[in-house]
């Protein structure tokens, strides 16, 4: 009888203990489905997006710093040329909206292995609003594709976030305005080249000296057209002019004139063995720097490639052509 009464209470205990565990996985389960569900709303970055006036690109070797001035984004460094302002106004966007999420570590050697520590990073981003800091952000390394490692200074934790490194590069190259060149091109009135010259006739350019014979190939026109008017830039070389451009031996000039506006000159050249061009145009104090792919085009665009011989009535047409006048001269018929 003893035996039976140990024998149930090993089994009360054991049902004891098992009840403790079952209460313990559950407590555990729920805390995990919690942290899952869990939505940060907490902002990354505490900054007024309508204050900030300057930004500064850091990547440990090179720095960059951009400014607005009058309502416009310049490159103070690179004589205050133009910033694609759209690039910049993207960067901002992105950073406001960066939320916190569950911190990946919170350690100073946490920080140093992700690259966003204060001597190691990838990059480092401080928001200015009139030469006060308003935030700082130490981006690192990638965890994956379009995420990457960031921390805001003052802060232990290390947080992986949706950014691209790369829109934040610290080369003047990757924030100007390369359009800088653009016109409108139904503002263009006329364009010389060697042994070409056209001109605005209605809605279209055509050769000013065609023959009998001849017509303006309008594909080809308005194809030359759309290129010099859409002249895109690869980067800005300065205002002072170098032997090396070789300018002084150009390999095309142009005359471009406009409805309004000053008449525009184009001289390229290309320095030897060099795999682009070198432009300088008449209203603009510097050189530009411009693919072969831009400019060969502009260059074989010769008269023979302009023009085309006008098409030949039927012969129909022409004798019907050739009756009328002679029926009008005869009063009998």
């Amino acid at each position: 009888m003893s035996g039976v009464k140990t024998m149930n209470k090993w089994i009360a205990i054991l049902a004891g203990l098992l009840t403790v565990q079952l209460a313990l996985a559950l407590g555990l389960n729920l805390a995990v489905e919690d942290h899952g569900v869990f939505q940060p709303r907490e902002k990354l970055l505490a900054f007024d997006r309508k204050a900030v006036d300057g930004v500064r690109i850091e990547d440990g070797k090179d720095s960059l710093e951009l400014r607005r001035r009058d309502g416009k984004w310049l490159l103070p460094g690179n004589g205050n040329f133009p910033v694609e302002q759209g690039a910049v106004q993207r960067l901002l966007d992105q950073l406001a909206g960066l939320e916190q999420g569950w911190p990946v570590a919170t350690t100073a050697g946490a920080a140093e292995r992700f690259k966003v520590a204060e001597g190691a990073f990838e990059r480092k981003l401080t928001l200015l609003a009139k030469d006060r800091t308003q935030a700082v952000l130490y981006v690192g390394t990638s965890p994956g594709f379009r995420k990457v490692h960031v921390r805001p200074a003052g802060k232990d934790a290390v947080y992986a976030v949706a950014f691209n490194t790369w829109e934040a590069n610290a080369k003047a190259d990757d924030w100007i305005d390369k359009d800088i060149l653009k016109l409108d091109a139904a503002g263009v009135t006329g364009i010389e080249l060697p042994g070409v010259r056209l001109q605005r006739q209605g809605d279209a350019l055509k050769l000013a000296d065609l023959t009998d014979q001849e017509e303006t190939d309008a594909q080809q026109a308005k194809a030359l057209l759309d290129k010099l008017a859409g002249l895109r830039i690869e980067s800005v070389l300065g205002s002072e002019a170098k032997p090396e451009y070789r300018q002084d031996e150009p390999e095309l000039e142009i005359k471009l004139t406009r409805k309004d506006g000053e008449p525009l000159s184009y001289r390229f050249s290309k320095p030897k063995d060099a795999a682009y061009y070198v432009l300088k145009r008449s209203d603009r104090a510097d050189y530009f720097k411009l693919a072969e792919y831009v400019v060969d085009p502009i260059k074989q665009a010769t008269r023979d490639k302009l023009v085309q011989a006008k098409p030949t009535p039927p012969p129909a047409a022409a004798a019907g052509a050739a009756e009328k006048p002679a029926a009008a001269a005869d009063p009998a018929g």
